[in-house]
């Protein structure tokens, strides 16, 4: 999970490994998601739109490059047709606005 918003990144991260048993790594920047990937390192990746280093979109499509099966989820606090589409194009399966509930995130994640 590569979220800017530390305390969002916190709550979502901590719930889902407490509440789902998820394995989660949570990242601050496109930078340090890209240092601690390797091809075995996750099945899904929820990533914010505007970040550090690239914005999620472009992080999902170098994300996928190392992991092409990686199903992918955009959230943002400034979603637009244009984001979504562009998401879309780049196989994001989901794409979301924030804010998001925890129980929501699951869903997605696990369906």
């Amino acid at each position: 999970m590569v979220d800017d918003d530390q305390m969002l990144l916190k709550v979502l991260s901590d719930w889902l490994e407490s509440s789902c048993g998820a394995d989660v790594t949570a990242c601050k920047s496109a930078e340090e998601a890209m240092a601690a990937t390797h091809p075995d390192s996750f099945d899904v990746c929820v990533l914010d739109y505007r970040l550090e280093g690239a914005n999620g979109v472009t992080l999902g499509a170098m994300l996928r490059e190392i992991n092409p099966e990686a199903r992918l989820i955009l959230m943002s606090g400034a979603i637009t047709s244009t984001i979504e589409a562009l998401a879309i194009e780049h196989g994001f399966g989901r794409v979301f606005s924030k804010p998001i509930s925890p129980e929501k995130l699951a869903k997605a994640i696990v369906s």
